[in-house]
């Protein structure tokens, strides 16, 4: 069984199919019941990579395989199959090349493969996946996150082809490939999400106003705090998905992204405020609910296009100045 835990590692690992076993984790960690249809040696390979809290994995398979069990018990699976050449199927429906798949967490995955087939998955939690799609400004179909399903439409084919090389170039151990596993999320969150619909009439633009409302006085009020997107959307009176819908339209962003953002606007408040002149970066950082500085950095940088320890340099320098 493969290693589930890849730490925090970007680089995509290799592992070689030795056999029928190798496959239940077809994705990482799922523990599926694989078994071998064909004669023979089972080959191909696995690959899995981590990025910021999303695992991503692909397969390579040569051999005729049936895969079921769920892919994860906490979250959810979006997949795009990008080679089935001898033809695959799900839930015994035939599945072409292109076909996009969408498991939600504990739902069953029953599958079967043919040799040549080749697919990509990335594993992310509901409200990651509805955040990747806000950060792209769109919003996911009201379907998608209805149930277990191929996607109705194929991905184009020339998305299914670039990534398909890309992914092969991995598994042939041609190199990688850093910005294969954000395009690979790209890809699926694009063909399965739209641009933000304008609102027509007043009644469910005040709808969507008053949520948005609501959320912002909770999430105002408890910066400093663990904040869950249960907690805001039960302080905004609706659901996770509508509280998502409703700030895609008003405020262009998730909730969790305008939560991050006005707690970066504190950080940045208390590095220049007298009062925390001898606090550090990182305790300034954690007060306001931010406990990683790595990340903190990287997020301060993107917002303000400088590090926190260069506005607290700057500030000084101010200070210095007039005395």
């Amino acid at each position: 069984m493969v290693d589930a835990s890849l730490g925090s590692a970007r680089a995509w690992q290799r592992l070689a199919i030795s056999g029928i076993e190798s496959l239940r984790d077809a994705v990482l960690g799922a523990g599926l019941d694989a078994v071998q249809m064909s004669r023979g040696r089972m080959a191909g390979s696995l690959a899995f990579s981590e990025a910021d809290g999303i695992l991503y994995g692909s397969g390579s398979i040569d051999g005729r395989v049936s895969l079921v069990g769920s892919l994860s018990e906490k979250r959810i699976t979006v997949g795009i199959g990008l080679a089935f050449p001898g033809g695959a199927r799900h839930w015994h429906r035939d599945v072409a090349t292109g076909g996009v798949g969408i498991f939600l967490a504990g739902d069953e995955h029953d599958a079967r493969y043919a040799p040549g087939a080749c697919y990509a998955t990335a594993t992310l939690t509901e409200e990651r996946l509805e955040e990747e799609a806000a950060r792209r400004d769109l919003v996911l179909d009201r379907s998608v996150l209805g149930g277990t399903r191929i996607h109705a439409r194929p991905a184009p084919d020339a998305v299914v082809q670039a990534l398909h090389r890309r992914v092969m170039a991995v598994h042939t151990g041609l190199g990688g490939d850093p910005c294969l596993a954000p395009d690979i999320l790209s890809a699926i969150v694009a063909h399965c999400a739209h641009e933000p619909q304008t609102m027509v009439g007043t009644g469910r633009r005040t709808d969507h106003g008053l949520i948005v409302r609501r959320a912002r006085a909770y999430i105002a009020d408890h910066l400093e705090e663990p904040i869950s997107l249960d907690a805001v959307a039960a302080a905004a009176r609706t659901s996770r998905r509508t509280l998502t819908r409703a700030f895609c339209a008003l405020v262009e962003e998730s909730p969790t992204l305008y939560a991050r953002r006005l707690r970066l606007h504190r950080i940045r408040h208390d590095l220049v405020s007298p009062e925390e002149a001898r606090t550090s970066i990182a305790i300034i950082a954690a007060k306001w609910g931010v406990g990683e500085p790595g990340r903190v950095s990287g997020w301060y940088r993107e917002l303000f296009d400088e590090l926190p320890s260069e506005t607290r340099a700057a500030y000084r320098q101010t200070v210095n100045l007039r005395h």
